[in-house]
């Protein structure tokens, strides 16, 4: 019966068992045998009485009497005959089920993967979970969603969700948008019914980085904030009762607060190999084609600063937005200005970054005698160059109390070459390392990272940018005997216990953030990643609402969110408090004021784990 099931919605696109199910519901109080079933499915695959009778094998007689007794009488309580003959009533009937207007009609899913794109609103996944029952239900997702079956997409993504939590307490962001988008679906009537709007958005994220680590932060960001405006604008308390989310809804749920209209996300997941030796973005290239057949209003990402680089020329052209939540690199702040209409970015640049992090080891890390520093970062990325040269431009402004020995450009080349030259700069008594590694293009940069900040090295501290920020790292001090032994350091936008914007501070929305951020993904799993991810949706989300409160029924279209996020926020200088703090952009882009926070790494005993500890907000 699955089997024919199958042929029906490969052949005809019709959701069968939505049509099976309604005229079991009808009032004739005869219910359908599985012959009957049979009967109905070989009927609408073309076959006459003769040969569904050999099929079933039953005689010919039993499949006309089922037909005439039990099964029109049935489908005439749906679709009225409009002939008296039985004779090509099945070509009226499968008329109707075609008819998309009738609710039967599958909408099978756009094909957006090719050798050069990697998309999905829920047909694929990137994330996969080590447990296979796990698996096994997303992965039957991903196909009914590829099918156009939401509603049994939903309920298996909806499974795989709960059994990860139980496995690992750790809730899969990736399966959290997908099953979002499912609902979307299923809920059409709702949506139209209560004017809801669905906005489209495609996040662009690196899940060949670090295997999948960073992606799955910035993607926790992402599915936390589209599942709370979801949750809000179909109404928490409806989607409980119908029972359609099984425990998912966190208990410490309530409206997020000053939305005043109801608007509903889908988001398209992109993956970048972030290839940094391709001509040109292809993934980008990919997007900027689709944007407008899949009616995305704006794209968030890339990662790392080459990539967005090359993508945001496609997005200019097209005029499609691109808020940035992790490029750091200064040469986004001065763009062309048919870019940087385009551009906003949620993260704090370079020159800002490095001058909170000299001014911490100036006023923090010296013991009166000029420190020595080393400078060790990629010379092949953008990035990397750009951090090097903002920490010595800062070195230069504090005179005399820092000495600068010569650097090490290869971060990312053979290892032998760092040995070297730690050994070297050991021999010279080095009081501090400057760690610059790349945002994920040259594999080599992180694994020699690694190398480095497991050596043991006396009296010398470890300051990273942004990127050095990872969970790899703690994993990486756990053969240090010393507790108090690690001396590492970094400088982020954000962290769970900032004093300005973390869990505890007068910032409610951060404070909320954490506080659904822990029932979702546990404590502590939203970095400084995911932060800027849901900040960068937030901003949207403002300017949607005030375009819904002044033209209500009008959806707005990519090339109008532009203009009206340039509006809003550059010309009229307008100011939203995110979870990062407050928020607010100069001409170019970049954020006044850009958030900073001082971060090191130490051994917490309640918890016997390395943690990446909050130390000062900037």
């Amino acid at each position: 019966m699955r089997e024919e099931y199958q042929q029906i919605i490969d052949r005809l696109n019709i959701n069968i068992e939505l049509f099976l199910e309604r005229l079991a519901a009808v009032s004739t109080k005869k219910q359908l045998s599985e012959l009957d079933k049979r009967i109905i499915c070989q009927s609408l695959l073309g076959r006459n009485p003769k040969r569904i009778a050999e099929i079933c094998n039953e005689d010919k007689q039993t499949i006309r009497d089922r037909l005439y007794r039990y099964i029109y009488p049935k489908i005439e309580e749906i679709i009225p005959p409009e002939q008296p003959t039985k004779e090509g009533y099945w070509t009226l009937i499968l008329n109707f089920l075609l008819n998309s207007a009738n609710g039967y009609k599958l909408n099978q899913t756009f094909q957006l993967n090719s050798d050069n794109f990697q998309g999905s609103f829920g047909r694929q996944t990137f994330l996969h979970p080590p447990n296979q029952e796990v698996a096994r239900s997303q992965i039957a997702g991903t196909k009914l969603y590829q099918q156009g079956l939401y509603y049994q997409a939903l309920i298996c993504f909806v499974e795989a969700w709960e059994k990860e939590k139980e496995t690992s307490a750790t809730g899969n962001p990736e399966i959290l948008i997908y099953l979002n988008n499912c609902l979307i679906e299923c809920q059409q009537n709702r949506i139209k019914e209560n004017n809801i709007k669905v906005y489209k958005l495609a996040v662009v994220v690196p899940f060949y980085h670090n295997q999948g680590r960073v992606a799955a932060e910035i993607l926790r960001g992402i599915a936390q904030i589209q599942f709370q405006v979801n949750l809000q604008s179909l109404g928490a308390d409806y989607l409980k009762k119908s029972q359609l989310l099984g425990d998912i809804i966190p208990s410490s749920f309530s409206p997020l607060k000053n939305l005043r209209s109801q608007i509903v996300w889908q988001i398209l997941i992109v993956n970048d190999p972030n290839n940094l030796y391709d001509p040109y973005n292809q993934t980008a290239e990919g997007l900027e084609n689709l944007a407008s057949q899949l009616n995305l209003v704006a794209v968030i990402g890339h990662y790392s600063s080459e990539m967005t680089k090359k993508a945001l020329n496609f997005y200019a052209k097209k005029g499609l937005l691109l808020v940035n939540s992790s490029s750091t690199s200064d040469e986004f702040s001065t763009l062309p200005i048919e870019q940087k209409l385009s551009f906003f970015r949620l993260t704090t640049p370079d020159r800002i970054n490095a001058k909170q992090l000299v001014n911490y080891l100036s006023h923090n890390c010296l013991n009166g005698n000029p420190a020595k520093a080393a400078i060790i970062y990629n010379k092949n990325s953008s990035y990397s160059t750009s951090y090097k040269i903002a920490v010595e431009q800062q070195i230069v402004e504090h005179k005399g109390k820092f000495k600068l020995l010569q650097e090490c450009r290869c971060l990312s080349e053979d290892y032998y070459k760092i040995r070297d030259y730690m050994e070297e700069i050991k021999q010279q008594n080095v009081d501090i390392i400057i760690l610059i590694p790349d945002g994920g293009i040259e594999p080599n940069s992180l694994n020699n990272t690694a190398s480095i900040s497991r050596l043991s090295l006396q009296n010398c501290l470890i300051a990273g940018s942004a990127t050095f920020y990872q969970e790899n790292v703690l994993h990486w001090q756990d053969g240090l005997v010393n507790f108090n032994q690690s001396q590492i350091i970094a400088c982020i936008p954000w962290h769970w216990n900032s004093q300005n914007n973390g869990c505890n501070s007068s910032n409610s929305l951060a404070q909320y953030f954490c506080q659904i951020g822990t029932e979702l993904w546990g404590e502590e799993n939203l970095t400084w990643r995911s932060a800027t991810a849901f900040d960068s949706v937030f901003i949207i989300l403002r300017v949607l609402e005030l375009h819904h409160l002044q033209n209500h029924q009008l959806l707005i279209n990519s090339q109008s969110l532009l203009e009206q996020m340039d509006r809003y926020f550059k010309r009229q200088k307008n100011v939203e408090m995110g979870v990062t703090g407050r928020i607010e952009f100069a001409e170019n882009g970049d954020r006044i004021n850009p958030p900073a926070e001082i971060v090191s790494v130490k051994w917490n005993e309640q918890k016997r784990r390395w943690k990446w500890e909050h130390l000062k907000s900037m």
